[in-house]
Parts: structure tokens; C-alpha cells; sequence
């Protein structure tokens, strides 16, 4: 039997000459049927996953987004997002309660810019977070906490507020602190982290420097400064780092911070306005007392101590931490009273360390690479004065370099004109006291009709900041236009 040839196709070379190829006779590949009972299992795999997620959001977890921002800038509603045009640094405007009159103009925490129009800036939603239903059932809530609950004055939708006064206190709130019982209510340094407003941030300076706002220890208040001062040799400014070199040293040498205006080159109280709310008259603004400071050492050369000080307007409490060596005692020292010793390791050359200082409802607490290692409290009730220069740093016996600085305030709560304002509340036996954040823009116990939240009013208690948003670019044919997406940096567990 003789075969037949394979049929064959006529292709055109590229220099015009015919060929003749064989064409090749692909075999379909095989339909592939799945069997009834396996289709069967996808589908009940499908419904259980959705019905486990229905469950979880039923009884355990739900998100929750923020509309308002009365918890600024620890949580953040619909706002407006853009960066300060001199020093760079993230500005955030609030949506305005009464959205005709438009987004205010606002001012730079930062650097002091002003009249920063916020209406031409990308719009971001709310930030959005994660609630466990079921904490609160478990246990009471818990005074520093941030909870979720109805309101007892509006029922209508839930709102997200601090826990500052529990069941049976007498609060009130006096000199932007929460009094209870007649005693200060104090945070610890994992609170205070959690309730700190930006002041100053070293990273982000404008395009002369932070110059004018460091000087010598033992500087009168500049009247202006016209011109950037002279520093002493033994000090110097690297970049958006100060310098102090104090290997030779008899006596502490200290870099003193001070709240200089860049555009009126003149100091300025630290004040509790924030530009969430826009630019308000400083007149109308409250002085701000108690401070956490944040930094990076790094020591460069020798052996003695790393110094830092920090002011609440009535006295300065001393850090004294051993540095270079392989021995040394580290003291917190508050005006001349020694409040504790440690002896922790010192700090070494080559190294890099996360040190913070806080000052906050006259308790002083110091910690290194997160760990605290001081705290102190001192007894409350004095006149503070106000703060034009809250803090120091420096060395003995040692060249240091002190980067990342940076500068946070405490919650300055306003007393409001209602509830714990000039005379103790006394709460029921099953209520609490919650306050915004944002003290200067918040609806919550201070002027609720029902001042008191029943324990059970509580719906759960934020443990994840999950979704923050950003202002983003997002191009489509050829066209930009504005977005928003995951502020990733913002994501954090919130305790």
C-alpha cells in the first residue's frame, strides 16, 4: 500500500521563490470533565468560606470607618491631603462640618508656613480600622483606651472616642489634663505614645535649615533673629543633625531647641492649635506643657555621658545616660532630685540608638531601643509657665550626634463650657467619660446631654489600623487625575 503524501502549503520566500512545506496536524488536546461530587465540593468549599467571613464579622471582628476627625491625628477622617510647599511635611485638613463654607486654609505644624489653601488638595477618605466585638465582653474597658459605642445622646450612629474617666470617678478637667478623684490621671509611656500630636520633626526642614532654632544653653530668648546666630565651635549643625562635641569638656555641654518662627524670626509659645482645623488665631489657642521627645544617638568618640533635658514649664527633668566605656551609671534627675538609677548598658561607639524622653502629667519616663528603663512622677497642682523651649541636648566627655529629632505634645483637653468643666462629674456605677483626640474639634461627654456612656453602649474596641489612605496618581488612556491609596506607613496595632 502505498502512503499518500502529507499536503503541503506554498510559501514565498523573501527573495521571491516558492517552497513547498509540509503542513503539520496538531492533535486537539482532550476535554477535560470534572466530576459532578468534585464540582460539588468547590461550591461548598465557596459558601463556607463567605459563611466563615459572615461569622467572623458577625461575632468577632468588624470594620469600622472614621467619617469625622475628632480623634486627630491618631485617627484621621475625610480629609484633604497635601504636602507644606516650604518644608515638605504631610498636612492633613479636615472636611469642614458645614462643607459650604469650603476647607479653611491652614498652617504648617512643622515649620510655622501659612495660609496653605487646602481646598485645591487631593480628597482622601477616612481612615478605616478593624473592631473586636468581644473584648468588652470579657472585660470592663480600660482608662487611655480608644473604644467604639452609641452614643447615649445620638443613637443614630456609632461613634470612636478615648476613654478618660470610669465608672463611679469623679473627673474633671483642669489645665488641659484629666483630673480624677482629685489626683492627676497620668499615662505610661505605652499611652503617651499612643495620645502624641507632632511639634517639630528634624527630617523635614526647610530650605535655609533649622538654624535659627538651636542655640547654646544658657541663650537669653532671642528677640529676632535676623540672621542665623553664631554657634560656639564645640557645636554645629550636620544636615538636619546637631553635633556636640564634649570630649574635652569639664561641665555638660548643651544644644538648647527653642520654638523660633520662620517668618517672624522671633520665639513662640507652643500652643495646642493643629492644623487639622485650620489656621486659628494663636490668641485662641492654649498653651502646651508636656512634651515627648524622640531622638537618634549615635556617640562618635570618647568616654562620659549623654545628656537630655526636658521642661513642663515649672521644671526640668534631666536624663543622664552613661556613654562610651564598658562601665557607667545612667540617672534621671528632676531640677536636683534624683529620681532613679540604672544600670543599664552604655552607649557605644558604632552604634545608633532610639532614645525617648516624656514629660507628661508630671511624669517622667525615659526609654532606649523601646524598652523603658526611668520613671518618675512628681506632685501636681503647680503653675506651669509657658514653653518656648522645651528641651536640650547634649554631652560630657564625649562627641555625640543627635539625628530624627523629633517633637511631640500630649492631648491638651479643653474644659469646654458643660460637663467636668469648673466643677467634678461624678459618674454613675455603669458609665464612662470619653473625649476626642482632637480636643478643639470633638462632640463627646463634655457636651453631650448624657455626659456618662453605659457599659452597655460599648460595640467594641479598634485593634488595628488597617486602611489608612494617601493621595496618589492614577493614569488611564493617557489622562492623570488624582487617587487615593494605602498610606502603608500609617498602618500600626493600636493598644
Amino acid at each position: 500500500m502505498t502512503e499518500s503524501p502529507a499536503p503541503a502549503v506554498i510559501v514565498v520566500s523573501g527573495a521571491g521563490v516558492l517552497s513547498e512545506q509540509p503542513v503539520i496536524q496538531e492533535t486537539p488536546a482532550p476535554t477535560v470533565e470534572i466530576p459532578v461530587t468534585q464540582k460539588r465540593r468547590l461550591v461548598e468549599s465557596g459558601v463556607l468560606f463567605v459563611s466563615a467571613i459572615l461569622l467572623l464579622r458577625t461575632v468577632a471582628v468588624e470594620p469600622f470607618g472614621v467619617p469625622t476627625g475628632s480623634m486627630a491625628p491618631s485617627l484621621c477622617g475625610n480629609h484633604r491631603a497635601l504636602s507644606c510647599p516650604r518644608c515638605a511635611y504631610p498636612i492633613r485638613g479636615g472636611e469642614p462640618t458645614n462643607k459650604q463654607n469650603g476647607y479653611p486654609d491652614t498652617h504648617c505644624p512643622n515649620c510655622g508656613a501659612e495660609s496653605m489653601e487646602v481646598s485645591a488638595a487631593a480628597e482622601i477618605a477616612g481612615d478605616r480600622l478593624l473592631v473586636d466585638k468581644n473584648v468588652f465582653r470579657l472585660r470592663s474597658p480600660r482608662r487611655w483606651e480608644v473604644a467604639v459605642f452609641v452614643c447615649p445622646s445620638d443613637k443614630s450612629k456609632p461613634y470612636v472616642k478615648r476613654i478618660v474617666a470610669l465608672p463611679g470617678e469623679e473627673v474633671l478637667l483642669q489645665h488641659g489634663d484629666v483630673w480624677i478623684n482629685g489626683e492627676i490621671a497620668r499615662k505610661n509611656l505605652s499611652q503617651v505614645r499612643e495620645c502624641k500630636i507632632p511639634v517639630f520633626e528634624s527630617d523635614y526642614a526647610p530650605p535655609t535649615g533649622w538654624g535659627m532654632r538651636w542655640y547654646p544653653d544658657g541663650t537669653q530668648a532671642p528677640i529676632v533673629a535676623s540672621e542665623m546666630p553664631k554657634l560656639p565651635d564645640w557645636m554645629s549643625l550636620d544636615g538636619n543633625a546637631v553635633v556636640v562635641n564634649a570630649e574635652s569638656a569639664a561641665a555638660p555641654r548643651l544644644a538648647a531647641y527653642w520654638q523660633v518662627s520662620h517668618d517672624s524670626r522671633s520665639p513662640e509659645v507652643i500652643r495646642d492649635g493643629f492644623e487639622y482645623n485650620g489656621h486659628g488665631s494663636p490668641a485662641h489657642d492654649d498653651a502646651v506643657r508636656d512634651f515627648i521627645l524622640e531622638c537618634e544617638v549615635e556617640i562618635l568618640g570618647g568616654v562620659g555621658s549623654v545628656f537630655m533635658k526636658l521642661t513642663d514649664g515649672v521644671e526640668t527633668a534631666t536624663a543622664h545616660m552613661a556613654a562610651g566605656g564598658e562601665f557607667g551609671e545612667s540617672k534621671l534627675l528632676a531640677g536636683a532630685i534624683l529620681a532613679k538609677t540604672a544600670n543599664r548598658p552604655p552607649f557605644q561607639a558604632g552604634r545608633k540608638y532610639r532614645v525617648e524622653m516624656a514629660f507628661v502629667d508630671r511624669r517622667i519616663s525615659v526609654a532606649v531601643e523601646g524598652k523603658e528603663y526611668f520613671s518618675h512622677d512628681l506632685p501636681a497642682g503647680m503653675k506651669r509657665e509657658d514653653v518656648v523651649s522645651p528641651f536640650r541636648l547634649g554631652a560630657q566627655g564625649v562627641s555625640v550626634r543627635f539625628d530624627h529629632i523629633r517633637l511631640y505634645r500630649d492631648i491638651f483637653y479643653r474644659a469646654g463650657e458643660k460637663s467636668a468643666a469648673h466643677t467634678p462629674l461624678r459618674l454613675g456605677e455603669d458609665e464612662f467619660f470619653l473625649l476626642g483626640d482632637n480636643s478643639a474639634n470633638s462632640d463627646d461627654s463634655r457636651s453631650w446631654k448624657i455626659p456618662g456612656v453605659p457599659e452597655r453602649n460599648f460595640l467594641g474596641k479598634p485593634f488595628l489600623l488597617h486602611q489608612p489612605s494617601r493621595p496618589g496618581l492614577l493614569t488611564v488612556g493617557g489622562k492623570t487625575m488624582h487617587s487615593q491609596s494605602i498610606d502603608w506607613g500609617r498602618i500600626r496595632w493600636l493598644r
